[in-house]
């Protein structure tokens, strides 16, 4: 017979790896969809870059708790190769129609910031 201490323990085991497969999957998740800002703006230092003009188009990006303070950004969109690229501004000081500077990666063109801040 099965001991139920034994088998209590099994149980609770299997519980901990769930847990910890599930938090493990959130915060993989949670890099994810912040890549730009926790990955891509920050490893364009070590890239071969170019620069080029940018133009701020009405496309906006909530901030955090923006459903409270109403605070957005809009983002940039510039050309490279026949292909359109955008990514927010992450700056509230920017209207629709300004032209900004744009570092981007001459190899992953989607890899990109303003460098004139």
């Amino acid at each position: 017979m099965s001991n139920p201490v034994q088998s209590e323990n099994k149980k609770f085991y299997v519980n901990k790896l769930q847990r910890i497969s599930l938090s493990t999957l959130v915060f993989i998740f949670l890099i994810y969809i912040n890549r730009n800002v926790l990955i891509y703006r920050n490893i364009i230092n070590f890239l071969d870059t170019e620069q080029i003009q940018a133009v701020i188009i009405d496309k906006k990006e909530a901030g955090r708790r923006s459903h409270l303070t109403g605070y957005f950004t809009y983002y940039y969109e510039f050309r490279v190769n026949g292909k359109y690229y955008t990514n927010p501004s992450y700056d509230e000081k920017y209207k629709i129609g300004d032209s900004v500077r744009v570092a981007f990666s001459k190899k992953y063109p989607f890899i990109n910031k303003i460098t004139n801040q």
